[in-house]
């Protein structure tokens, strides 16, 4: 199977993550899966945001508008959440080259729905740009974008903190799933590329709960902070097909485990050449990173395929 290359919340090195431009700048770096992350509204929408609450670091209240009485996502409708733009860069040292300008996919597709190219978007809004890079006669795009968005694979991050709830804020129980899980499945169905999909999670009783409405679905387990005993039980005790640890907490023995297991690796958020070659010689299934472009060239030079 190929290399997997995955855009972490896009392509955050050079986009505002989690936003259309930065997905698009996914698209244009040929990768095999866009990561991003999932909060539900309170009127029930989920939308695409890291943190539970759109802090002045990333986010922008547009001219004119009021500002919401909470800024967490959970206690905001999709209204309020349109009122701000994701347009900053929390880390700039960091991210030198990010930028926020338009993207030309993101910049018509926003355009028809009257959507802010940098508004949050909905995951209804990333799966329909999908669709349309895939498959739009009316704008010029790269022949490439257009080639890898019918391919890419949606990995969804389901935001639960279990000693948070209210950062969801739904009827979850831990067992059988809440208003979030229906809702985000609801919608990878309703787009029809539901078997292009995927759900991640730290807490495994939402990937627990969302196989229940979904048999079929492919979980992807991650795993923060530690390298467990036995990695290979906590996937097989959820039916779990992937093991994304953060690369720090991987070693060989670990890679090999989990491929004894018949379970793909695939480790997060890995930016710097010489880790890429560490895990690579380990024989990972894949990486996600922040800047999907410089992976996808070092890759490109050592023969390795991907998609």
């Amino acid at each position: 199977m190929p290399f997997e290359l995955q855009g972490h919340r896009g392509a955050r090195g050079l986009k505002p993550e989690n936003t259309l431009p930065s997905f698009e700048a996914a698209l244009d770096a040929g990768v095999s899966t866009i990561e991003t992350d999932v909060h539900l509204t309170r009127d029930g929408v989920p939308v695409l945001c890291h943190d539970p609450v759109l802090g002045d670091a990333i986010a922008s209240l547009l001219p004119g508008q009021e500002e919401p009485a909470s800024r967490a996502i959970s206690q905001m409708t999709l209204e309020e959440v349109r009122r701000f733009t994701v347009d900053r860069n929390p880390d700039p040292e960091r991210f030198p080259d990010q930028t926020s300008d338009e993207t030309p996919m993101a910049h018509w597709h926003s355009f028809i729905r009257s959507v802010h190219p940098l508004a949050v978007p909905t995951l209804n809004d990333l799966l329909g740009f999908v669709e349309f890079c895939a498959n739009n006669d009316l704008f010029e795009q790269p022949p490439q974008q257009r080639e890898c968005a019918r391919k890419v694979l949606i990995d969804v991050e389901l935001k639960r903190i279990p000693f948070e709830p209210q950062t969801i804020g739904d009827d979850f129980d831990g067992s059988k799933p809440g208003a979030f899980e229906r809702r985000v499945l609801e919608s990878l169905r309703t787009s029809g590329l539901i078997k292009r999909c995927r759900v991640r999670s730290f807490d495994h009783r939402s990937l627990v709960a969302a196989r229940k409405q979904e048999p079929h679905l492919t979980t992807a387990l991650l795993i923060a902070n530690t390298r467990p005993a036995f990695p290979e039980d906590l996937a097989l005790g959820i039916e779990a097909k992937i093991y994304c640890p953060g690369y720090r907490f991987v070693d060989e023995d670990l890679v090999h485990r989990l491929h004894d297991n018949d379970l793909r690796v695939i480790p997060w958020t890995v930016n710097r050449a010489e880790d890429w070659e560490r895990l690579v010689g380990w024989g990972v299934d894949g990486m996600t990173t922040d800047y999907p472009d410089r992976l996808a060239r070092w890759l490109a030079e050592r023969g390795i395929a991907w998609l």
